[in-house]
C-alpha cells in the first residue's frame, strides 16, 4: 500500500487564476441534514465553502435554514422535500455529496434514490453517512455512471461490505469495493485512513488522537466536495483532500488537547493558500 507524500497538495492546490469568477470553481449541492441533526449539514457546507467551491447549495429541511443560513451566508438553501427544485438541482451541479446527518427516514431512501437514478457521466457523487447506510440496508446498487466516493467509517464498510473489522484487510476490501462497483473509490476511514480505487491503494500518514470527534467525517466530506468542485476529479484531487483534513488536524493537535472539525475549517483558507505558494516558488 503507497503512501501518499504530502507532495500531492503542492500538485492539487495550486494559484488561482487572476482572471477569476464563481463558476470557474464549481457547483456543489450537499444533500444533508434532518430535524436531529442540523450540524452535519453546516460542517459539511461550511468546509466545501471554505476549501473553495465556487457555488454551494444546501439541500436540507426547512427548520434548518435560519441556522445555515446565519453560519453560512455563502450558501444557498433548498428544501429537499420539494422533488421538482431537487431534482433540478441534483441535474444541475457537478458534485453531489449526500448523507451527512441525514437520517434513515423513508424520505432519506428516496433523496438517495434520486441521485443514484438522476446522476451522469460527467457528474460525481460522494456517499457519507446516512446514505451508506440507506444503501446497505436497502441494497440499492450502485449503478450510476457518474464518479462515484465512499466514505464510511470502519463500522459502515461492514455494513456495505459484509466484512467485519478484523476482516478488512486489503485484499477483502478490494473484492468489497469491486462487486459493489469496480470503478468507485473507497475512502476508508480508521487509524491511517485508506484509499481503494481499481487495483490501487494508498494510506496517509497524518492524523491523531485529537480528531476522534463527531463531526470529522462530514467535514471531510465537505474538503472532499470543495476540492473535487474546483480541482476535478481525479485521485490526485482525492488524495489531496483526504491529506489537508488530517494535515491540519495535526497541526492543531500540537496545541489543543482535542481538534474541533470547526477549527479544521476555519483553517483551510490559510493553508491552502500556504501550498498554493509552496507551488508558486517551486516554478
Amino acid at each position: 500500500m503507497e503512501k501518499i507524500s504530502k507532495t500531492i497538495l503542492n500538485q492539487v492546490i495550486t494559484p488561482r487564476n487572476p482572471e477569476s469568477y464563481k463558476g470557474n470553481y464549481g457547483k456543489a449541492l450537499i444533500i444533508a441534514g434532518s430535524t436531529q441533526f442540523g450540524g452535519a449539514a453546516i460542517l459539511a457546507s461550511s468546509a466545501a465553502v471554505n476549501s473553495g467551491a465556487g457555488l454551494v447549495t444546501i439541500a436540507t429541511t426547512p427548520e434548518k435554514f435560519s441556522a445555515i443560513n446565519s453560519t453560512i451566508p455563502e450558501a444557498m438553501t433548498l428544501d429537499y422535500h420539494n422533488k421538482k427544485e431537487l431534482l433540478k438541482a441534483i441535474l444541475n451541479n457537478k458534485v453531489i455529496a449526500i448523507g451527512p446527518g441525514l437520517g434513515t427516514s423513508s424520505v432519506a431512501i428516496g433523496l438517495v434514490k434520486a441521485v443514484l437514478n438522476n446522476t451522469k457521466t460527467d457528474q460525481t457523487v460522494i456517499l457519507d453517512a446516512s446514505a451508506l447506510t440507506i444503501i446497505a440496508e436497502e441494497k440499492i446498487p450502485l449503478q450510476t455512471t457518474a464518479h462515484i466516493i465512499m466514505t464510511p467509517h470502519q463500522g459502515e464498510w461492514r455494513r456495505l461490505s459484509q466484512l467485519g473489522i478484523p476482516e478488512q484487510t486489503e485484499a477483502k476490501n478490494f473484492e468489497a469495493l469491486h462487486a459493489l462497483n469496480p470503478d468507485a473509490v473507497l475512502i476508508l476511514k480508521k487509524h491511517g485512513s485508506e484509499i481503494y480505487y481499481q487495483d490501487m491503494s494508498f494510506q496517509i500518514t497524518a492524523g491523531n488522537a485529537g480528531m476522534a470527534t463527531g463531526g470529522m467525517g462530514d467535514t471531510l466530506t465537505g474538503i472532499l466536495t470543495g476540492f473535487v468542485s474546483q480541482f476535478g476529479y481525479s485521485l490526485a484531487t482525492i488524495q489531496a483532500a483526504l491529506l489537508i483534513h488530517s494535515v491540519i488536524g495535526d497541526k492543531l493537535y500540537k496545541k489543543n488537547y482535542v481538534v474541533l472539525p470547526s477549527k479544521i475549517i476555519e483553517k483551510l483558507p490559510k493553508y491552502m493558500n500556504e501550498f498554493s505558494q509552496q507551488t508558486t516558488n517551486k516554478n
